[in-house]
């Protein structure tokens, strides 16, 4: 996935499903290889200006692994923007029907955030043709 030179502005507030749309299709173009993507956001929903790419994901995730990376990023949401959320976007190539594979990572992501008490603004699936919504806002207060 490549990253767009034409950025949302650093006061563009994401506070529902269009917004976030809006974002994630200005920022990723269409689907290179499968990675997940991490979207910090304030407790206002403004964009922070960090994204984390997290390259070489394996197909079918541990629970361990899941709560690790959920963990990781909650630790920096804390440090960065209390009170925020996470908005994911899970990038493979391939239509826009879900996979095992997308499954797996937008339950195991969500259960993960449950778990971890990370709030998750949703959990979208980048594909060749667009973005899809896997898991709607899971609010879980540190």
């Amino acid at each position: 996935m490549t990253i767009s030179s034409s950025t949302p502005g650093p006061d563009t507030i994401i506070s529902t499903d269009a917004d976030a749309r809006e974002l994630l299709s200005t920022l990723l173009g269409p689907a290179l290889r499968r990675q997940l993507w991490a979207f910090l956001l304030a407790s206002n929903g403004r964009q922070l200006p960090i994204v984390i790419p997290i390259d070489g994901i394996p197909v079918s995730p541990s629970e361990d692994e899941l709560r690790s990376i959920v963990s990781s990023l909650g630790q920096v949401l804390d440090e960065y923007g209390p009170g925020g959320s996470i908005l994911f976007a899970l990038e493979r190539p391939g239509d826009e029907t879900p996979h095992g594979f997308d499954e797996l990572w937008a339950d195991g992501l969500h259960s993960a955030a449950d778990a971890e008490a990370v709030d998750v603004f949703a959990i979208y699936l980048v594909h060749d043709d667009g973005l899809r919504m896997m898991k709607a806002r899971l609010s879980a207060p540190r």
